[in-house]
């Protein structure tokens, strides 16, 4: 066979002696380079790079986790702060099962204001939405006779309650003796005394037991 006539020191020895005898040779060595790579490398390399696209793919999820992880947080913490508010504006209200005490402030500030007041007379609710939440408003009326300085103590003290507490005067005339006589209607607004977050409550009415506090 040919590979058993081959000697490598008389190739090398002719290609010294010759040296366009190389140019065969050099082929030779360059396509066993090639399929040595090609045989071992190569699929090595292919792999790898096999894996590397998983790895990235692995990133690109780890990525998307965090980042969820991340929403969960902010959504978490708004929530909270949601609450928070939430809390804070139901303590800006009366429940409906604290009417009364209600009117009872409002005779206590009358109280404090000098105010004779023989009674105090609860009007009708009406249905009040404060954005999607269903509220009502209780008004409550009794007369008020006095001066201006009175009058000025008392609307400066439903002013600085901490329920929801406010009035709407009429047009302020004295009579002969320099004082004013007319109905003040404080009003407030009512929650349910269930309201949770997301909730919209509904409301009923006084009932006939509730038409006049004294």
């Amino acid at each position: 066979m040919a590979l058993e006539n081959f000697s490598l020191i008389d190739k090398i020895n002719k290609i010294k002696s010759e040296p366009k005898e190389a140019l065969p040779l050099v082929v030779i060595l360059l396509t066993l380079v090639f399929l040595g790579y090609k045989q071992l490398y190569a699929p090595k390399v292919a792999e790898l790079n096999k894996e590397l696209k998983k790895l990235k793919g692995l990133q690109g999820q780890l990525g998307q986790i965090q980042s969820a992880s991340q929403n969960v947080d902010e959504i978490s913490l708004n929530i909270e702060e949601q609450k928070l508010k939430f809390e804070k504006a139901k303590g800006l209200c009366y429940k409906k099962s604290e009417m009364t005490a209600f009117l009872r402030r409002i005779r206590e500030l009358a109280t404090h204001a000098k105010i004779d007041i023989k009674s105090i007379n609860p009007q009708p609710l009406t249905k009040l939405m404060v954005g999607e939440i269903e509220t009502e408003q209780l008004a409550v009326t009794f007369g008020f006779s006095g001066d201006l300085v009175k009058l000025g103590v008392f609307l400066r003290m439903l002013e600085l309650e901490e329920k929801i507490t406010f009035t709407n005067l009429p047009k302020l005339v004295p009579n002969n003796n320099g004082t004013f006589e007319f109905n003040i209607s404080p009003v407030t607004v009512l929650i349910s005394d269930d309201l949770s977050l997301g909730q919209k409550p509904g409301g009923e009415d006084f009932g006939e037991d509730f038409e006049e506090y004294e």
